[in-house]
């Protein structure tokens, strides 16, 4: 079951949730406890992530929250975040081989780059920079053209500018988010890209959504983009990231923080009878 509620797009100009939002999430949590239930498993964890860290009224709606859900909900911070993305990015490409990887992970509100080899990490890196962000400040209005674009990659340089990862990595990362997934799906459907994205492609990319001009019409052209709503922001920090560290390509993994956590309950688990995992990500 996966029911995307959004909390980073629905920040009040405060920096609060939005009631609207907040009732949202909590039916949804609501819904989730009943499958709980009746699934009865014996290994539970929900994560808050970026969305709730920024919240300034994360202490009022996480009571809430846990009150819905019956289940005690873990805010984590950015490095946690990582560490569980490459968790789920290493058990899909298998971890053991040894050689240096790249994740990245464009959320919402925050993105997190991980550097390790095989399964052991040995950097990871968490900005408070995300597509939804990026999305509210340089495409708030809906409209896209090239001078937004070009300063929504500036800013993203900017705060991808003193990351220590930069130099130290193999020219190809994996994109373990939605936004990576997103605009691989219109490359390959555009023929711009065989499901790896360039500079070439994104560029491309970034041309036809800047052709089209708007959000809506981003949406009505690309399926992708329907189930991706901050894709012009996701776009614009990709290409920023790619251009800050010199990264020639991206190859978008079907796994992530989901996948990761599982595998993480597992692993804690592992002395005890077999048992059915499940896992909540929030933000």
């Amino acid at each position: 079951m996966c029911e995307p509620v959004r909390l980073a797009a629905s920040f009040e100009e405060d920096g609060s949730l939005c009631e609207a939002a907040m009732r949202r999430a909590l039916a949804s949590l609501r819904e989730f406890a009943q499958l709980l239930d009746a699934w009865r498993p014996q290994a539970v964890r929900v994560v808050a992530t970026s969305a709730l860290r920024m919240a300034r009224n994360a202490q009022v709606f996480l009571p809430a929250a846990e009150t819905a859900l019956r289940r005690p909900i873990e805010l984590i911070a950015g490095d946690e975040a990582g560490r569980l993305v490459y968790m789920g990015v290493t058990s899909t490409l298998g971890g053991d081989d040894g050689r240096r990887r790249l994740v990245l992970d464009i959320g919402s509100g925050s993105t997190e780059l991980v550097l390790g080899r095989g399964p052991s990490i040995e950097r990871i890196e968490s900005f408070a920079v995300g597509a939804v962000r990026q999305s509210l400040s340089f495409f708030a209005d809906g409209r896209i053209d090239a001078a937004c674009f070009d300063a929504a990659v500036r800013s993203g340089r900017s705060r991808f500018a003193e990351s220590t990862v930069a130099g130290r990595h193999p020219p190809l990362a994996y994109g373990a988010c939605g936004t990576v997934r997103a605009l691989a799906e219109i490359a390959l459907e555009d023929g711009i890209a065989d499901g790896r994205l360039t500079m070439e492609g994104l560029c491309e990319l970034r041309r036809r959504f800047i052709e089209a001009g708007h959000v809506a019409r981003v949406r009505l052209a690309w399926p992708a983009a329907a189930r991706a709503p901050h894709l012009a922001g996701g776009l614009a920090l990709l290409l920023a990231l790619m251009e800050e560290y010199g990264i020639t390509e991206v190859l978008p993994v079907h796994a992530g923080l989901r996948v990761g956590a599982l595998w993480d309950l597992h692993w804690r688990s592992v002395a005890l009878p077999p048992a059915l995992p499940a896992f909540a990500r929030m933000g």
